[in-house]
């Protein structure tokens, strides 16, 4: 939302908002001049003069400034087709989806296209969430979330894989393979998963190229560990996509976890496909320094680091553990839940990919909608596990005080309130590098 807000902004128009809590974004746009007002009433929208009310779909029918906008007859805009209505502007639209890594795919991407010379804009979902360029490209992650990415037709998409997610607006994996389908036909060309088996029908409108780790017409071979957790690794193309080619670049990539090869892999598929040269691919994934949440690291508790991570999905909880097994001896993981609804619809997955962490600690529910169900609460997921709950973070960040130093490392993990590592920076006893 903040992104679409400065995108207006650059356009001349004139906005102001409101969000639940203060944060970097809000405290950003109000130093752009954008007036911000904390905590959602009526009266937010009488201080301005209000033309559309632009809403997402964390909202809820019965919020005070969406009842109040359609009793005074302001136009209400979705988020998604605000967001469809701006890509309009630009030539060719790149639209990033998936279950898992399009925040780091679509940042890739952007990357790779910088370096190739051009001036893409750039609108993500992660915390450095839009970099303004010129008409050309525009570059966007397409969230599937109440299906708004259909409202995108891009010239390309990439999908970085399908999964069940968001089973309280899907009825099952089926119905959401069946919005990636349409996805992926709205698009000119597609770029798929060829390791991902819930993306093997999609099909773009006039081509389809496929990539992968170990297969794929872009696919990793020779990968070999890096100290820093990175990957260094060669890529095969395939003859009949993009020719012969002799000689290739053997690619490095400095940021942690076998995923971001993968991520890596797409994001190189697609700057072939729009023809940037192999020497802005190489440099643009050797710079890549990944984005905020995954798995950066934040700051240190004595000599302990604290690493950020938005894994929020027990794939993605499993892609984590993953990386820091390869990382450290012994960590702790402390994982707030997402949303009640998401915690009950994959309660098994969660508890199976948890039950393997040695060393956790849950911290209450991020609501982020709807009202608090018993037997989706990280109480609920903490009580079956076994394991050490704190409801507030006064109480984490004490016992962090008094046990990080028996760790390598302390991981925060989840899309909450709690991994955006706010509540440490009011603590003495944390150092930031």
């Amino acid at each position: 939302m903040s992104a679409l807000a400065k995108l207006l902004l650059a356009q001349g128009k004139q906005v102001a908002g409101s969000d639940a809590v203060s944060s970097r974004n809000t405290q950003e746009l109000s130093a752009m001049g954008v007036p911000i007002y904390i905590g959602h009433t009526a009266e937010n929208l009488q201080h301005e003069s209000v033309d559309y009310l632009v809403i997402n779909g964390a909202i809820a029918d019965d919020n005070p400034e969406l009842l109040f906008a359609k009793q005074q007859n302001i136009k209400v805009i979705y988020r998604e087709n605000l967001l469809a209505q701006i890509a309009r502007h630009y030539e060719r639209v790149i639209a990033v989806a998936g279950c898992h890594g399009k925040s780091s795919t679509t940042a890739m991407i952007g990357s790779i296209f910088t370096t190739g010379g051009s001036r893409p804009t750039v609108h993500n979902g992660a915390q450095d969430n839009l970099h303004l360029g010129d008409k050309k490209w525009f570059i966007t992650e397409a969230c599937e979330f109440r299906k708004s990415f259909l409202k995108l037709k891009p010239y390309l998409a990439v999908v970085t894989n399908v999964d069940a997610d968001h089973l309280d607006c899907y009825h099952d994996l089926d119905e959401i393979k069946q919005c990636f389908a349409q996805f992926a036909a709205q698009s000119e060309i597609l770029i798929k998963n060829a390791s991902d088996p819930n993306s093997a029908h999609l099909q773009g409108h006039r081509r389809t190229i496929t990539f992968g780790l170990d297969y794929g017409d872009v696919h990793a071979k020779n990968l070999q560990a890096l100290p820093n957790g990175g990957y260094s690794f060669d890529i095969v193309l395939n003859p009949k996509v993009f020719g012969t080619v002799y000689q290739l670049p053997r690619f490095d990539i400095h940021v942690p976890g076998i995923h971001n090869v993968t991520n890596a892999l797409a994001a190189i598929t697609c700057g072939l496909v729009c023809q940037i040269g192999f020497d802005p691919l190489c440099r643009a994934i050797a710079n890549y320094r990944g984005i905020a949440r995954r798995f950066q690291r934040f700051c240190r508790i004595g000599n302990t680091p604290v690493i950020l991570d938005y894994a929020h999905h027990p794939r993605e909880i499993a892609t984590t553990i993953k990386t820091a097994q390869t990382l450290y001896q012994k960590y702790l993981l402390v994982f707030q839940p997402h949303t009640y609804t998401r915690t009950i619809s994959l309660w098994d997955d969660f508890v199976q990919v948890l039950s393997r962490v040695p060393n956790l600690v849950i911290y209450k529910t991020f609501a982020a909608r709807g009202k608090t169900i018993v037997g989706g609460r990280g109480l609920d997921l903490s009580r079956h596990l076994k394991v050490k709950y704190f409801a507030t973070t006064e109480k984490l960040s004490a016992y962090l005080h008094d046990h990080a130093q028996e760790y390598d490392a302390v991981i925060l993990c989840g899309a909450g309130d709690v991994v955006s590592g706010e509540f440490l920076r009011q603590s003495s006893f944390v150092t930031f590098d």
